[in-house]
Parts: C-alpha cells; sequence; structure tokens
C-alpha cells in the first residue's frame, strides 16, 4: 500500500496538463496542496479522477482511514500505473510459509484453501492468482527452497460457504483466506454468522485492507461526509453479504432500521435498482462495486463516493481447535511483517492495482 516505484508529480505541476504529469519519470512524491482531493491528484495523474484509490492505497499510513481527509503539506507517493509485470497463475500453487527450514519440517507442512471469483483477491486466471494469493504466496515462501517448498500448499475449493464450516472449523486444511474480520469486541450486537467467525478463529494480522464504498448515480447529488445524512436512505447489498459494517460504532443503520436495505441475489441487480431509481446508493467493497459498474457499461452513470462507508481488513484464518493454532498465527503475521519491512509487500500492491485498472479501462 505503501511502496514500489511511484509518478513523480511535485506540487509546482498543478499548471501543467496531464500529458505533462504523466511524462515526469517514477520514483518521486507529491505534496498536497490546499484544495486538493485525491480525485483532483488522480485526474492530474492518469486523466481520470475514478483512479484516486491507487494513491489511496499507496499512501494509507499518511492519509489514515478517511482517503477523503487529506491535508495540504502531506507527501504523497503516486504509482506507476503501467508497472504490472506479473506472471498468470498456475493451477496449482504452492508456498512455503516464511520462517526457517526446520519450522517447516517442524510442523510437517501447512495447507491453505481459498476460492476463484473475488476479483481482484483471489482467482486463478488472475496474475499470480490474485492479489491476496501473491501477498500470502510470496510471504509463505520467502527465504525457504527446495524440497521444502513442497510442503506447503494453496488449494482453490471453488465454494465459499464450505470454507469456514466445515473445512477449516474441521481441520480439513490449515489456513484459509482471504476473510474480513468482524468487530468481535461489540459481540453481543453481532448477528450469528459473525458471532460464529468470533467463536471459532484466530485470524492474522491484516493482508489487505479494503475500502467499502457507496455508489450513486452522477444525476442524484448523493452526499455523504457523515453518518446523518444516510437515515432515510434506500441502500442495496446483495443477500449474503455482510451487513455488520452498516451497523459499527453505533450507526445502528439497519437494526435500528434507519435505512432501508434491499438485498437482491447479485451485485449486478443492485446497481440495475440504482439506474432505476429504486434504490439511492450502492454499499460494496470498491473493487466488486468498480468491476460491475463497467461490466453492465454504467461509468458515465455512477460515481463511488469518495468518502468509505467502511474500512476492512482481509485476514488469513485459523480454527481455535487446530492443534498448531497459535504456531501457525505467529508463523503467518512473522511472514506478513517480514514482507512489509522490506517493501516488497508494496510492490505486489501496486502491480496488481495496476493491473486491475488497466483491466477496467481497456474492456
Amino acid at each position: 500500500m505503501r511502496f514500489g516505484s511511484a509518478i513523480a508529480i511535485a506540487a509546482s505541476l498543478f499548471a501543467f496538463s496531464v500529458s505533462s504529469a504523466q511524462a515526469q519519470s517514477c520514483g518521486s512524491q507529491y505534496t498536497v496542496a490546499s484544495g486538493d482531493t485525491l480525485s483532483k491528484i488522480s485526474y492530474r495523474a492518469y486523466n481520470s479522477g475514478q483512479r484516486w484509490s491507487l494513491i489511496y492505497y499507496a499512501n494509507q499510513t499518511e492519509i489514515g482511514q478517511d482517503p477523503s481527509m487529506i491535508h495540504p503539506g502531506q507527501v504523497y507517493r503516486i504509482p506507476c500505473p503501467d508497472d504490472a509485470d506479473i506472471q498468470p497463475a498456475s493451477a496449482n500453487i504452492s508456498a512455503t510459509p516464511q520462517q526457517p527450514r526446520a519450522v517447516v519440517q517442524q510442523t510437517g507442512g501447512i495447507t491453505l484453501v481459498t476460492a476463484d471469483d473475488y476479483r481482484p483477491f483471489t482467482d486463478r486466471a488472475l496474475p499470480q492468482g490474485g492479489l491476496i494469493t501473491d501477498i500470502v504466496r510470496t510471504a509463505l515462501t520467502k527465504d525457504i527452497g527446495g524440497d521444502d517448498a513442497k510442503a506447503i500448499n494453496i488449494s482453490w475449493v471453488n465454494d465459499w460457504s464450505a470454507h469456514l464450516n466445515p473445512l477449516l472449523s474441521r481441520h480439513a486444511f490449515d489456513m484459509g483466506f482471504p476473510w474480513f474480520r468482524p468487530n468481535c469486541e461489540q459481540y453481543n450486537d453481532l448477528d450469528d454468522p459473525a458471532k460464529f467467525r468470533c467463536d471459532t478463529f484466530h485470524f492474522s494480522e491484516p493482508v489487505f485492507e479494503i475500502l467499502v464504498l457507496f455508489f450513486a448515480r452522477r444525476d442524484a447529488g448523493f452526499q455523504f461526509t457523515s453518518d446523518d445524512q444516510i437515515i432515510g436512505k434506500r441502500l442495496c447489498r446483495p443477500a449474503g453479504y455482510f451487513t455488520f459494517d452498516l451497523d459499527k460504532d453505533g450507526r445502528n443503520w439497519v437494526k435500528d432500521e434507519k435505512v432501508t436495505l434491499l438485498r437482491p441475489q447479485t451485485v449486478d441487480e443492485c446497481f440495475e435498482m440504482l439506474q432505476r431509481g429504486e434504490v439511492d446508493a450502492v454499499a460494496l467493497n470498491e473493487f466488486t462495486g468498480r468491476e460491475a459498474v463497467n461490466k453492465l457499461q454504467m461509468a458515465n452513470q455512477v460515481v463511488a463516493i469518495e468518502k468509505p462507508v467502511s474500512v476492512l481488513n482481509l485476514h488469513v484464518v485459523i480454527a481455535k481447535t487446530h492443534p498448531r493454532a497459535k504456531a501457525l498465527l505467529t508463523h503467518v503475521n512473522r511472514a506478513l511483517k517480514d514482507i512489509k519491512g522490506s517493501g516488497k509487500y508494496g510492490e505486489i500492491i501496486d502491480r496488481h492495482l495496476s493491473a486491475f485498472w488497466k483491466a477496467q479501462e481497456s474492456s
């Protein structure tokens, strides 16, 4: 989120054209000026205000959790949009934990489970199996080689509903990814599936932070700068998707029926309802939302609101009853820390998000 190559855009480039900004060499930084937004900076860098999240993910430590709140004087790295030199995933992806070889031998090998069709995070058709697969694989294979690399395997089971229960809860696999962590500290306010998740699993340190955004019609004047503005709105989120973020921190939009939440079966149906004016906004993670908008050819009609509904973390999960649960959790957390500290983590983020945007804008 905060490493890798960058497009050099200094504060003086406000007077330059977009093509001048794009002509700069990668590796420099941009200083925020008064009146800037990420959308404006994105437009100058990429000739597209909608690519602002590329800048956000590259500078999350500096910006914080609200991309609509940036401040003059902050210095951002602007990722290069064409840095996507990654290879397609193989059908069988193996991984090895970021530990000394002796640890791999002591644990007797590690198996992980994920699935396709969760772009850009996991899908065998994506380069390196997707963003999260690449992060996990890279972390767990670092400094391990030879026959020990074969001791760890990432398997693909294309039934997400079976992963947590029974596959992981009954130890058919050691770990699974990527999964959201509910706010387990607000245990009494959680619905049953969220309680099961909190009760049953350990969560790794965050693998990736994801923005959940409102998608609204450009001509509707939809505003979101505070929670109170959402009271009385009609929101759409497909059936089966989590809703705990809509009630977090006392907002209680769903719990207290402050909003009308419509739950069709598919993401596409949500956006079709938005197009017909049957809902005021669709609340989805930005990648799923943007893919749907692009697929339905609604980019000129729909805008992603810059202030997030929530910022949620994706994790590796391990059943608390697993006989090696604590050891596995320690291993994966150390591996993630190592690649984040080395800069490799940020390079992976840059490549995959650039590839995601290129795919969106070329289709």
